[in-house]
């Protein structure tokens, strides 16, 4: 007899009566990812048939087939999949996650309007505001992974502080988000008021919750379910600032709402690649070419508005059996800030090499380059950055205008990364031809024939 592994697929099921539904009662049907413990595929489906069976459902289609062992090396750890997998037994060979409920067919979902603006209010301040007499208690969550000297500082103060992550293992600490009362006078105050900006060290919150209460409350938020897989949740860094200022424009309101909770306030240090909504009044508004002197010390300082408040209690919960998710359209917001703050970062990089190029046409660049990238599949940030300095220097045609270029851009049997290589090795003979065609101007003309005094 084969020894028994573990198997892994997703489920299409359909119940056969109303008392049989697992999910909600409006969709006849529900998408769901089991783990079983068979001897081979053939065993898996026939253990499925037979459990599915005994519980009025019908097995519409069953895709995704893998061992567990494969799923993990494609794909990665999965704490979804490991539950599922210790919830098996000998006599129990079947365990089955959440089923979702899918759309009726001929149903087209309807649009998820965008956030009202605003739901949050915002407002600069500087540190030294957060500390007045009538202000709530501050709190710091500061991320170890963008501030590797955490562990040393708590160490060696005494304040009240904790770790969002359960876990013993010292590497791992290391590296989790920790939360931390600040005092107006404390050394880790002070610490962290010096630490440049642009490092991302983490967010400030302001709140009259205990430090259990607040722990408790943040670390439902430290994963999350996204529309781009349904099998696992992945890590959700809301203490970055740049994440925390994304969430505040990418969430609908009550959800923003249910996360700020017990909050008060939520503010972050500004820095050039934060995605400032355009609509905040500030007096000089950090970009992407902004310098950390320029904004240090500087805080934006997130409220939510009445109406954001109001509709909490009155929306939709997360579903039970879930940590936080997001919709499709939330996801997609979150992609257009991510896709902006990226652009910002690679102009930023190409102004050390062009400090006399314009913003605009840093910006414009990076979106042809994008634009390049995508018609001859050089994606990766290396491969437009190389593009972008193309386009720079020899304008948003320069695969046309320079054969050279045509050729290693089309060129079939040659990968994306050395493209990019050959791309770099032949720029400056792009240049220097670019240069030699150039039409000769009248200015230029008659200042050869201008007569030696």
């Amino acid at each position: 007899m084969s020894a028994s592994e573990y198997w892994t697929g997703r489920c299409r099921l359909r119940a056969t009566s109303p008392a049989a539904k697992r999910w909600q009662p409006n969709s006849d049907e529900a998408v769901v990812t089991v783990v079983v413990r068979a001897e081979s595929e053939k065993h898996m489906r026939a253990q499925l048939q037979a459990t599915f069976d005994a519980e009025g459902l019908e097995l519409v289609q069953l895709d995704a087939i893998q061992t567990l062992l494969q799923s993990f090396r494609r794909n990665g750890m999965s704490k979804t999949l490991t539950d599922l997998a210790d919830a098996t037994s000998p006599r129990s060979p079947v365990a089955f996650g959440e089923m979702l409920p899918l759309q009726p067919d001929g149903e087209t979902p309807s649009k998820v309007p965008p956030p009202p603006l605003p739901p949050v209010h915002y407002q600069e301040i500087t540190w030294s505001d957060l500390f007045n007499r009538a202000a709530p208690p501050v709190w710091a969550v500061i991320d170890g992974v963008n501030c590797r000297e955490v562990m040393q500082q708590l160490t060696s103060a005494e304040v009240q502080s904790a770790c969002l992550y359960v876990t013993a293992d010292t590497t791992t600490r290391a590296i989790a988000p920790w939360l931390v009362r600040l005092e107006p006078d404390s050394v880790i105050r002070h610490w962290l008021a010096e630490l440049p900006q642009d490092q991302h060290w983490g967010i400030l919150l302001q709140s009259r919750a205990t430090l259990k209460q607040l722990r408790s409350h943040l670390r439902k938020y430290t994963m999350l379910w996204t529309p781009a897989n349904d099998q696992a949740p992945v890590y959700f860094r809301f203490y970055d600032p740049r994440v925390a200022l994304d969430m505040a424009q990418a969430l609908e309101p009550w959800k923003l709402a249910a996360f700020m909770a017990p909050l008060e306030t939520l503010s972050v240090g500004l820095s050039p690649l934060l995605n400032t909504p355009s609509t905040i009044p500030l007096s000089d508004a950090p970009h992407f070419a902004t310098t950390t002197q320029e904004v240090q010390g500087r805080l934006l300082q997130l409220t939510l508005t009445p109406s954001a408040i109001d509709d909490h209690n009155e929306a939709n919960p997360t579903p039970l059996g879930r940590s936080f998710a997001i919709t499709p359209t939330e996801f997609a917001r979150f992609g257009t800030l991510q896709a902006a703050r990226s652009r910002h970062k690679l102009a930023r990089e190409l102004m050390e090499s062009c400090p006399m190029t314009s913003l605009p046409e840093l910006l414009a660049a990076v979106k042809a380059g994008e634009k390049l990238g995508q018609a001859y599949q050089l994606m990766s940030k290396k491969q437009v950055k190389t593009l972008a300095k193309c386009c720079l220097e020899l304008g948003d045609r320069f695969p046309l205008d320079h054969p050279d270029a045509m050729k290693i851009l089309e060129h079939p049997r040659v990968s994306g990364w050395r493209k990019r290589d050959l791309l770099e090795e032949w720029l400056p003979r792009g240049r220097m031809r670019d240069k030699l065609l150039a039409p000769y101007h009248d200015d230029a003309q008659n200042d050869n024939f201008r007569p030696l005094a």
